[in-house]
């Protein structure tokens, strides 16, 4: 079978490569796997940020209105206050 060195050379050569190449096959694998988690994650982390932009503008539109509904709440306090304050001097003036 083995002739000469040469012939151990090219078996020990081909049994190297052989080993190279598993080795890189499972390389490329891990990597592959390494880059399909990464895009998971970047695409869980978008979602997430999505759902919080969201939750913000919603709390924001929220407050928006209920800060118009604070303003006519406001003015309709601010005359209620007029009125008594009117009320209470009238009946002052009408006891004297």
């Amino acid at each position: 079978m083995l002739e000469t060195s040469k012939d151990l050379l090219f078996v020990v050569a081909s049994f190297c490569i052989l080993w190279l190449t598993a080795f890189l096959c499972w390389l490329i694998y891990y990597l592959a796997m390494l880059l399909k988690q990464t895009y998971d994650l970047t695409k869980t982390f978008q979602s997430k940020v999505e759902k919080v932009e969201a939750l913000i503008d919603f709390a924001r539109n929220k407050i928006d209105h209920s800060t118009s509904h604070l303003a006519l709440v406001a003015e309709g306090v601010a005359q209620l206050a007029k009125y008594l304050i009117n009320k209470k001097t009238e009946g002052k003036k009408g006891k004297k």
